[in-house]
């Protein structure tokens, strides 16, 4: 293995630009390729960064998957675009990173996992709030054994600001876009096997009936070993990112709260005033997407096994399929793989 690991990125929006600028600042990574639509951009970031990286538009992506100094894809791209090129990397004997959802349905998120499995190169569904240190030192108190059951999951998941109408028209719909990460997390918590769905949904914004989507839903799941999981999610927060995790035990209660812009509290005669919430993904969860990153980087060099599996990432796009279905039929729909 290479001093570094070679690495290209495809795509460069908001979420493809903060996962360049960890590689960058990762001793141990070296960005190779960057392909996307917007291409002035990526010139610009080389340009600024002094970058000895090729950039180059979709249509030349063969290229850079071609290139034997590049060992991993990081795919984060449109939704649109992800199983095509999550299998000709696989194809090209590249380790794969690719943001939620791998595919449009479990079908072919399977045949992804499939070929995978064939070429013998770990597939990463990201799904970075398993990376938290506060959600991750949650799950390893409870699978300790020193909670005691789980009783109740309770995830609030609210954005801020409220998502631009173009973007959610493309992006798959609530559950698969943005409910999925809370459908993976509750499930990791809970530790065990959905049993039954349901799902609730309205579209305050008169934009999104117009192609079926909702924003703000609540979801229930119930669990084989007695759990039950709500769900809490929306496109809109009046007051910031909204990102909080509950955790009712036999022996204990766990919680998460949301992290502020600073750790400042202020009281007085009137009462206490807490910080300001962040205000978005990348500003509540800086840690998560480091830890991933290095998380890939170890899969790579082969010192760590892969922490978000096939058969969760099936589970969670899975429960998101059924949470549509629940919506149309108006009650719970039985789990099934």
């Amino acid at each position: 293995m290479r001093s570094k690991v070679g690495l290209a990125v495809f795509g460069l929006g908001r979420m493809g630009l903060h996962h360049v600028k960890n590689i960058l600042m990762s001793p141990r990574a070296s960005l190779k390729w960057i392909v996307c639509d917007n291409i002035e951009d990526a010139n610009v970031l080389k340009e600024k960064y002094n970058l000895n990286t090729h950039c180059v538009t979709p249509d030349k992506a063969d290229q850079a998957l071609d290139d034997s100094s590049v060992d991993a894809v990081m795919i984060v791209s449109p939704t649109g675009t992800h199983e095509n090129l999550i299998l000709n990397s696989l194809n090209t004997d590249k380790y794969v990173f690719c943001e939620k959802p791998l595919t449009p349905s479990v079908q072919s998120t399977r045949a992804c996992y499939e070929l995978a499995e064939s070429k013998g190169r770990p597939l990463l569904c990201a799904f970075q709030r398993r990376f938290d240190p506060s959600f991750y030192s949650l799950y390893k108190q409870v699978r300790s054994g020193s909670t005691g059951p789980v009783r109740i999951v309770k995830a609030t998941s609210r954005d801020f600001p409220n998502p631009p109408v173009e973007y959610l028209r493309t992006s798959g719909g609530i559950f698969k876009d943005s409910t999925i990460h809370d459908l993976d997390m509750v499930s990791w918590i809970a530790g065990s096997k959905p049993v039954s769905v349901f799902a609730h949904g309205h579209a305050h914004n008169a934009e999104l009936k117009k192609f079926n989507d909702n924003d703000q839903v609540v979801v229930v799941i119930s669990y084989e070993n007695g759990a039950v999981a709500v769900v809490d999610n929306g496109r809109w927060c009046p007051f910031g990112y909204d990102q909080r995790l509950e955790v009712l035990c036999e022996k204990m209660q766990l919680s998460v709260d949301n992290k502020g812009v600073n750790h400042l509290t202020t009281s007085g005669e009137q009462g206490t005033i807490l910080p300001k919430t962040e205000e978005s993904f990348m500003d509540r969860y800086p840690d998560a997407y480091r830890n991933e990153l290095e998380h890939f980087l170890n899969l790579v060099e082969g010192k760590e096994e892969l922490r978000v599996s096939k058969g969760e990432t099936i589970q969670a796009m899975r429960l998101a399929e059924l949470c549509y279905e629940s919506i149309d039929r108006q009650k719970p729909v039985p789990y099934s793989e």
